[in-house]
């Protein structure tokens, strides 16, 4: 792997602000709500595992759609919200999960298409930044714990990750939610577009 120093985790960042900013505007557009946005994590040798445990810290029942990065990005997102947040997020966007989470029709292919969204985004975003095209596959969706997610929606462990939560607060009789998008980029391809990169 391209050895990373600080200059490079500024890169990162950069990208990560980016790229997630336009996620979560494009997001909170679908949802017909303004999304606020955290500042960006950006790290390099996360360890085999360390994806699931993070995930893990949003709680034992996850929903999570998936879509891989290809082209000049080669990668994978995800955008991952506790069951209950995502059961609040479909219902916002019309299509709320049947009696007792019953995910699947509608509720699951409007997470799906929310998560095609976030990633549509987000490439569109990066690749205009450094001037590449950048490609994505179609959604997939899981649903368990963070390393059942995992397991299911990524290709490889990844020793990048650039993380972003996003928080929806509470209006009227509709209660706040809370996700994250999460970034796994294939070191090499990513050295490649931080090169385009003033910071590089």
């Amino acid at each position: 792997m391209t050895p990373f120093g600080s200059r490079d985790l500024d890169a990162l960042q950069e990208l990560a602000t980016i790229g997630c900013g336009q996620a979560i505007t494009a997001l909170g557009k679908l949802a017909g709500r303004r999304i606020e946005m955290d500042v960006p994590e950006a790290w390099v040798g996360a360890e085999a595992g360390a994806i699931a445990v993070f995930l893990g810290g949003l709680g034992q029942d996850l929903v999570a759609v998936g879509v891989k990065l290809e082209g000049p990005l080669e990668g994978d997102l995800l955008l991952a919200l506790p069951e209950a947040d995502a059961e609040r997020l479909a219902a916002l966007l019309g299509f709320p999960p049947g009696a007792g989470g019953g995910w699947g029709g509608m509720a699951e292919s409007a997470l799906m298409e929310s998560g095609n969204i976030v990633g549509s985004a987000f490439v569109s975003a990066i690749g205009t930044l450094v001037g590449e095209k950048l490609l994505l596959s179609v959604p997939t969706f899981a649903r368990g714990s963070g390393r059942a997610c995992v397991e299911r929606l990524v290709a490889h462990a990844g020793s990048i990750a650039l993380a972003t939560r996003f928080t929806l607060a509470a209006e009227g009789d509709r209660g706040a939610l809370e996700g994250l998008i999460l970034v796994m980029p294939e070191p090499e391809r990513i050295a490649r577009l931080l090169s385009h990169l003033d910071l590089r």
